[in-house]
């Protein structure tokens, strides 16, 4: 499984970078074999601005199954990149457990317009 990973608008000697592809591979880790790959992406939205603007974008190339694409925002990058890790494990496990089971993907619902 190969990881790409991306961190625009943070100081490499951070340590971000390290603790991205840590978090990431360790949430996505007893998945491996299910994943072709998985692209991480995290950035500072405004720049300097400030504000809520820390975005982890995760994309997951899955094996017979629908991609999983998300993206969170945090004011802290560390805080983004924790829930989208927590994310993902619950995401993969729930697919592979429905793919398991044999049941079909579940649609998106329909807004009904009360009539």
């Amino acid at each position: 499984m190969r990881i790409d990973l991306r961190c625009d608008g943070f100081d490499e000697t951070s340590g971000m970078r390290d603790y991205v592809a840590r978090r990431m591979r360790f949430a996505i880790g007893r998945f491996r074999d299910h994943i072709q790959w998985a692209r991480i992406k995290v950035a500072d939205v405004n720049g300097p601005r400030g504000g809520a603007d820390k975005r982890c974008v995760v994309q997951l190339r899955l094996r017979n199954l629908p991609d999983v694409v998300f993206a969170i925002t945090q004011i802290d990058v560390r805080s983004a990149v924790d829930e989208a890790a927590d994310r993902v494990a619950r995401v993969l496990a729930q697919r592979l457990r429905r793919h398991q089971r044999g049941e079909r993907p579940r649609a998106p619902a329909l807004a009904s317009s009360g009539v």
